[in-house]
């Protein structure tokens, strides 16, 4: 029964030459670049990142709305009527391992099925980090008491990275869903 509730993250195994970037190279650098803009406003001025008006709630309320999004654009993609959707990508066609009869086999995906598998992962990652959010935001003030201040940044600084990191992978794999959906989708295989 986990491996089905977590079946939205197999879009992180899909495998493409080009997709391992889209995934991880790119959002990386995107957080660190974030990452090195908060040290330096945090340096140089004020910058409030769990308090009321802060970045994380700033960013809880744009994310929040964006499941419904993400779940209406998987089922426009699921019903879409369009026979060329179906067909298997352009060589070298991603592929995505799958258990059929007990056996894993690799198949290559179509677009309706690599579309489907980007915006399931979407909807999945954006709970997780409104879930992130809200916690990020309950639990700030009781671990900045609790916690000595070396150790309070420490924590503060690796929930940022990781917290930031998702919201750029989600962002990043976003677009390039956009891109499907705006354009891709609607070419001719080259």
């Amino acid at each position: 029964m986990i491996d089905r509730i977590l079946r939205p993250f197999s879009y992180l195994f899909i495998g493409h030459r080009h997709k391992w970037a889209v995934d991880w190279i790119y959002p990386f650098i995107l957080t660190v670049l974030v990452m090195i803009l908060l040290l330096w406003m945090k340096k140089y001025g004020q910058v409030s990142l769990y308090g009321d008006g802060g970045l994380i709630g700033r960013i809880l309320g744009f994310i929040q709305n964006l499941p419904g999004f993400f779940i209406a654009a998987l089922a426009a993609i699921a019903t879409f009527n369009r026979v060329d959707i179906d067909k298997t990508m352009p060589f070298p066609a991603p592929t995505l391992d799958i258990t059929v009869q007990g056996k894993t086999v690799a198949i290559e995906l179509t677009r309706r099925r690599f579309l489907c598998s980007m915006f399931a992962f979407l909807t999945a990652e954006n709970i997780i980090l409104v879930v992130f959010a809200i916690f990020a935001q309950s639990f700030y003030l009781p671990a900045k008491l609790y916690f000595t201040s070396s150790y309070h940044a420490l924590v503060s600084g690796s929930f940022m990275f990781i917290f930031l990191f998702m919201l750029s992978q989600m962002m990043v794999t976003t677009f390039w869903g956009l891109f499907y959906l705006g354009d891709k989708l609607h070419q001719p295989d080259a």
